[in-house]
């Protein structure tokens, strides 16, 4: 009981930090940025941005606490000089890329640094370890919260054009209390010593302390995907699980190091590349694969239901394909206008859903029925969404000096 006081204390100094707060105003600005996207490509924002950051935030704490318990459990103890190192390391990363502040890049390299020149001294295992409990968490953030408020567009694809997809991108802050070796000077969260039984750690540092503490810190846990292939939850659930595998291979990896020295150059290495490996197979997967959204020869196909819209209460669902609407083939959005223009109050719908032909009925006896509240996969469009990586501030400046040296150039 004295343990749980202990976590809980040290969580609720890590929520009410001002690295925390400052965490979630990141959060909060990269959701109003998807929330400009949203209504660009939508004209309308499905949720609120509030509600989407509770969202964020109410899971982020959780799966922190539930890393933290998880972390002083086992007995993870991390080097205080290895915090310092990995985060400024993220952030500098993230300038050349923004998916490069994953920690699994940061704390492979520190790791490596200090295999290879000793400094700086921390403990390798431990640290490897940090990375795979947290990424096994964000598999978990992906199954359970990364499918939410998926952005419906449309591409060019290699094999159909135009195609519809969705665009999944989340950033989650992670609040954690990690066990740290104390240093001098560290402000580190206070409280009493609790007995733990005498396998406690598992991951013994190299220099063995008799005292540890617990150091409230913040993370953060992004996922930036798209779905091409599947629907938004059947594509997290795969992604999850797979990032799942890798966390519990880097898990093992660790715990191996422990006792195996040369394994920790194995971890080390392993730890960014398998990462950036399982990234690209990923996209390339869905950029090479069947598109579940392609334009049908028949009908229009459904790519998005509007909330409480009529296509909603009918029981319109993604990927339906609407094929006659009051006993008329419907094969363009302006035949579906030219029905709805005739004050229909009561509507039926025949609809294709996977082999079979559906009838799905709404009747409005106050308002006639004007808009379904369907986004469909255009049939000809000259507007499609590019599908890049978002590179950091240092990639995007480089590209505007070459811009305008070319400008210079040719003048």
């Amino acid at each position: 009981m004295a343990l749980v006081k202990l976590i809980f204390s040290s969580f609720a100094q890590a929520i009410t930090s001002l690295f925390f707060i400052g965490i979630v105003m990141v959060a909060y600005l990269y959701i109003q940025r998807n929330a400009r996207l949203e209504e660009s490509w939508l004209g309308v924002l499905r949720n609120p941005v509030s509600t989407q950051l509770a969202d964020v935030v109410l899971y982020g704490m959780l799966v922190g606490l539930m890393a933290s318990v998880l972390i002083v459990l086992i007995g993870i103890a991390i080097d205080y000089n290895a915090i310092l190192f990995i985060w400024p390391l993220a952030l500098f990363l993230m300038l050349f890329n923004q998916r490069y502040i994953c920690f699994s890049y940061a704390g492979g390299i520190v790791s490596l640094v200090s295999l290879l020149t000793g400094w700086p001294k921390i403990d390798v295992s431990s640290l490897i370890a940090l990375v795979g409990i947290l990424h096994l968490m964000e598999s978990l953030l992906i199954i359970l919260d990364g499918y939410k408020d998926s952005l419906p567009v449309w591409i060019e694809h290699r094999m159909f054009k135009p195609v519809g997809a969705y665009l999944m991108q989340k950033v989650w802050p992670i609040p954690l209390v990690v066990l740290v070796i104390p240093e001098a000077g560290a402000s580190l969260a206070s409280g009493g010593g609790v007995a733990m039984p005498d396998w406690w750690p598992l991951f013994k540092p190299q220099n063995m302390a008799q005292v540890f503490a617990l150091l409230p810190i913040v993370a953060v846990l992004g996922y930036g995907d798209i779905a091409i292939t599947q629907l938004p939850n059947e594509r997290t659930r795969e992604s999850g699980f797979w990032l799942g595998m890798y966390s519990t291979a880097i898990l093992i990896m660790a715990v191996v190091s422990s006792r195996v020295y040369w394994v920790k150059y194995v971890a080390a290495v392993s730890a960014p590349l398998f990462h950036e490996l399982l990234i690209i197979l990923s996209k390339r997967g869905q950029m090479q694969g069947k598109p579940a959204f392609a334009v049908p020869w028949r009908g229009l196909r459904v790519l998005e239901v509007l909330p409480e819209s009529p296509a909603q209460k009918m029981g319109v669902q993604r990927g339906d394909i609407l094929l006659r609407l009051n006993g008329r083939d419907i094969n363009s959005e302006d035949m579906l206008h030219e029905v709805l223009s005739q004050c229909m109050y009561f509507i039926w719908a025949e609809v294709k859903r996977k082999d079979k032909v559906i009838t799905l009925e709404y009747r409005d006896y106050q308002d006639p029925i004007e808009d379904l509240g369907i986004i469909f996969v255009p049939r000809t469009t000259g507007r499609y969404f590019r599908v890049d990586e978002q590179k950091g501030i240092i990639f995007r400046l480089w590209k505007r000096i070459r811009h305008n040296l070319k400008e210079a150039q040719s003048q």
